[in-house]
């Protein structure tokens, strides 16, 4: 691929992203992107081939690496316990902090994709939860096996539903982290908040 088709399918995945996550998938037509990403509708063709292809590369170009990053921080966690079961704090810092390196990087349109995702998650679409259940199958089962050696005391079940909430709550982070702070709450760090954050799940995971 030349880099001027390298950068024109780069484009449209941008002007894509930006646009679903502004007014959901269905509401935006193939046109809307081409217009917006300047390109005519033979290039979404060449590139992607439809509409529902292109939604894919969009989360693919997202999901891939950071499923990637968290798998490998979670080996990274393992490896530093030593003979010891790698503790929840750890399993999940390997699933957070990547997730915020990637829905937070103004630089990458990280705020686009997590608009995105977090549109996508209310607003369900069949072939694209279908999907987003292939992406995310081999991770959640690394992390569920994780998660069941540094919880004896639950069941798979448990477990499910406990990562599941805890999905729940970094994503709602992620969308409304500057919004409807009190003053008291207004001062609290970044860090902090990724921190509290873990801690709160990590109680979650041992109650």
């Amino acid at each position: 691929m030349s880099a001027s088709s390298a950068d024109t399918q780069s484009r449209i995945l941008d002007v894509a992203e930006e646009l679903f996550g502004d007014q959901g998938l269905d509401r935006v037509s193939v046109r809307d992107i081409t217009e917006a990403a300047e390109v005519n509708i033979a290039a979404i063709n060449y590139h992607f081939g439809s509409k529902e292809e292109l939604i894919e590369a969009v989360f693919e170009r997202r999901i891939g690496p950071l499923n990637e990053a968290r798998l490998a921080a979670l080996d990274e966690a393992e490896r530093a316990a030593g003979t010891k079961t790698a503790k929840v704090e750890a399993i999940l810092e390997a699933f957070i902090r990547p997730a915020l390196a990637c829905c937070l990087a103004p630089s990458k349109g990280g705020a686009a994709f997590a608009k995105l995702l977090g549109r996508c998650l209310a607003e369900t679409r069949p072939e694209v939860e279908v999907f987003l259940r292939k992406q995310f199958a081999p991770l959640m089962a690394r992390f569920e096996e994780a998660f069941l050696k540094a919880c004896p005391h639950l069941s798979r079940e448990d477990v499910f539903w406990r990562m599941k909430f805890t999905f729940g709550a970094l994503h709602h982070w992620l969308l409304t982290r500057n919004k409807f702070v009190p003053p008291h709450a207004e001062k609290t760090t970044f860090e902090e908040q990724t921190r509290k954050l873990i801690a709160f799940t990590a109680a979650g995971f041992r109650a």
